[in-house]
Parts: structure tokens; C-alpha cells; sequence
């Protein structure tokens, strides 16, 4: 597809309107600024200045986090005189014991595996485009992102844990450990990490460095 007046392929720069279905051209967008629908307003692409590098230094520290949040006690509970505390890798264990098993592998993958996942490849996109070591097939591992994102829970079963804590305060005496604090760290900082992640943009850098490279081989 060719832009009108030019005759020059820009069809990696085509995006359709995922509130009205509007085929639109988009071409560069400077950093700090955004690209709209022209019929609905809706935003099709923003372009946040040093994005690469706030997507590597939110992710990396959104990592450690994570690691110490699986490694001290997350909540210790305290009820007539006993005390028990339990870890994040402890909550599937448990799941596993009680034998709910479908319960287990949710938690697993959605609370622990997925946001680990996410994290990785964002840290993993960022330091391939800034090294410009990317491929064709980097594209797939930046769908496959966006397919999944919305199956990320980590936020969630976060806030699911401190209405547990509110309901059961009352009956119990509740003291949030280390990792409790490292996991609401976590969300924080896998947030900001993921708020730069711009799909399209993104896109539009590996595509470049790719014909960059092609553009190399072929004039040798």
C-alpha cells in the first residue's frame, strides 16, 4: 500500500482505529507527542521520550523486586498464641496440598510466571533495539505481548490480598512481611515499566533497523 502522492511503500505505518476501525496512515512521531484517530479521537500511538531506557530501568528494578518477594515471608498470621507465616512459592504449595490443583497452576502462571514473562521480554526488547540485534522475528515476540498483556494479574491478586487482610483483621492478627512490601514494589515498578511499552512504536523501531541492515547487505 502506498501513501497517496508519493508511490513510496509506508504500509508498516497503517494502523486501524480499534474504537471505529478508521484505516489511518502514521507516520514518525516525535517524542512527547501522540498520534489520534481523526474520526473518534481515539489514541493510536504515544511516543515517550527515552522510553527505551526508562522500559530498561523500570523493568530491571521490577525484577529484583519480584525476586525478593518470593525469597522472605510474605503475611504472618497470628491467631491464640500460634503463628504462621507463608511465602508466594508457599501459597501454590499450599493450593496443591488442598489439592486444588487447577487453582495452583492459575496462580502459578498468572501471579508468578506471567509477570516474570513480561518483565523479561520488556527488558529483553529494550536492550535488543538499543543494540540494534533485532530480526523479523522479534515482531512475533512483541505480538505475542500483546496478546497475553491482558492476562497479567499481578495487580490484581495484590489488591485481592489487602481486602483479605481488612476481612480477616478483625478475627486475626495480620503483620505483612518483606515480601509483601517487595511484591507492592513490584507492581509499581512493572507498571511504569509497561506504561512505556508502545506496541507501534516499538514495531516501527525494529522494522527500521531491519531494512537498515537489509539496505547494508545489499550494497555489498
Amino acid at each position: 500500500m502506498a501513501f497517496p502522492g508519493t508511490g513510496e511503500d509506508y504500509s508498516y505505518g497503517y494502523l486501524i482505529c480499534h474504537e471505529c476501525d478508521l484505516l489511518t496512515f502514521v507516520g514518525d512521531v516525535p517524542g512527547g507527542h501522540k498520534a489520534t484517530c481523526p474520526r473518534c479521537g481515539a489514541v493510536f500511538t504515544r511516543s515517550r521520550k527515552n522510553a527505551l531506557d526508562r522500559m530498561l530501568v523500570f523493568g530491571l528494578t521490577a525484577v529484583i523486586c519480584l525476586l525478593f518477594s518470593n525469597l522472605f515471608s510474605y503475611v504472618d498470621i497470628s491467631v491464640q498464641g500460634q503463628e504462621r507465616g507463608i511465602t508466594l512459592p508457599e501459597t501454590v504449595q499450599v493450593l496443591f496440598e488442598l489439592k486444588e490443583r487447577v487453582l495452583a497452576v492459575f496462580v502459578s502462571v498468572v501471579i508468578i510466571g506471567l509477570p516474570t514473562f513480561f518483565v523479561g521480554v520488556i527488558c529483553w526488547l529494550a536492550v535488543s533495539i538499543k543494540l540494534e540485534r533485532v530480526s523479523a522475528r522479534t515482531i512475533g515476540l512483541l505480538k505475542i505481548v500483546g496478546y497475553l498483556q491482558f492476562w497479567n494479574m499481578a495487580e490484581i491478586f495484590f489488591l485481592g490480598i489487602l481486602i483479605s487482610m481488612v476481612k480477616v483483621s478483625s478475627m486475626v492478627h495480620v503483620e505483612v512481611g518483606l515480601s509483601f512490601w517487595a511484591y507492592a514494589m513490584f507492581n509499581l515498578f512493572f507498571i511504569a515499566a509497561f506504561a512505556h511499552v508502545d506496541r507501534f512504536q516499538l514495531a516501527q523501531a525494529i522494522k527500521r533497523i531491519v531494512r537498515e541492515k537489509q539496505v547494508s547487505l545489499d550494497a555489498l
